[in-house]
């Protein structure tokens, strides 16, 4: 579906965005006077709504680690620091606090995920992160939380692994081993990565077969569901919310803002 967006009352974006959906019926958008049909499969394509009224307010943790260890207890409290855009009163608070991350807790900007390593557009959508941080390098960080899907059997398991390795450190080394090989995602395939990583296999093992974190990613889930998330990926750019594998300028346009609006409100601005 090709969804124009009209960005400060003046500019006109246009683009196409796909997402691995958690309802899948077929449905009828009148757009403009266009009708545009969402495929009865596995993916949807979904409106971007974006702006103060919808934003969320983030709690995240506050240290400069590339990587935020996970908390088994899944109850780290959060925080949210001055500088993360995530400050006011409207919309869910989304406690992020205890994830992996990507980047500085001084960023600027904070583009939280609601990811599923089972989903193809969650893959495609990890070219276009990389490409958003070479952008904008120290501006911004990226955290990670888990959103598997029920019709992505291995989804669950996979995001298991995941917060397994990042016991030991190497969550996202586990993480982009997951998207580059969507193929291999069976219990004795995740093992058998965890190996090729140099983890702790006892280690590695008794948590994914004790299934450690379960309940951790059915919160993260319902953080998801909270902030609006119905599909994968899913993402919160200072709290506004970005929805499916949109390409670079979508991101663009919402980090923009962001960063325009931190400017706006420094001490000292005019």
């Amino acid at each position: 579906m090709v969804v124009p967006k009209r960005i400060a009352g003046t500019l006109t974006v246009t683009f196409s965005m796909l997402a691995c959906a958690v309802f899948m019926p077929r449905i009828t958008w009148a757009l403009g006077g266009r009708q545009a049909v969402a495929l009865p499969q596995d993916i949807s394509t979904r409106l971007i709504h974006q702006g103060a009224a919808s934003q969320i307010q983030l709690q995240l943790a506050a240290d400069d680690w590339e990587q935020v260890p996970s908390d088994s207890s899944g109850s780290a409290p959060g925080v949210t620091p001055p500088d993360s855009g995530a400050a006011g009163t409207e919309g869910p608070a989304i406690d992020a606090s205890g994830h992996p991350q990507r980047g500085s807790d001084n960023a600027a900007v904070t583009i939280v995920e609601f990811g599923d390593f089972q989903c193809p557009y969650c893959r495609r959508a990890e070219g276009t992160l990389r490409e958003v941080r070479g952008h904008y390098g120290n501006k911004v960080r990226l955290v990670y939380m888990d959103f598997p899907l029920s019709f992505h059997p291995n989804a669950m398991d996979a995001a298991m692994a995941a917060r397994c390795a990042g016991e030991q450190g190497k969550f996202w080394q586990y993480h982009d081993a997951l998207f580059a090989n969507q193929t291999a995602l069976s219990a004795a395939d995740l093992k058998a990565e965890a190996e090729r990583l140099r983890l702790n296999s006892e280690k590695f093992d008794a948590c994914f077969d004790q299934r450690k974190y379960e309940s951790d990613i059915l919160a993260d889930k319902a953080e998801g569901k909270r902030a609006g998330a119905d599909g994968t990926p899913y993402f919160l750019i200072n709290g506004d919310p970005l929805s499916g594998a949109a390409p670079f300028s979508a991101f663009e346009v919402s980090i923009d803002r962001a960063l325009a609006q931190q400017s706006s409100e420094s001490p000292g601005h005019e």
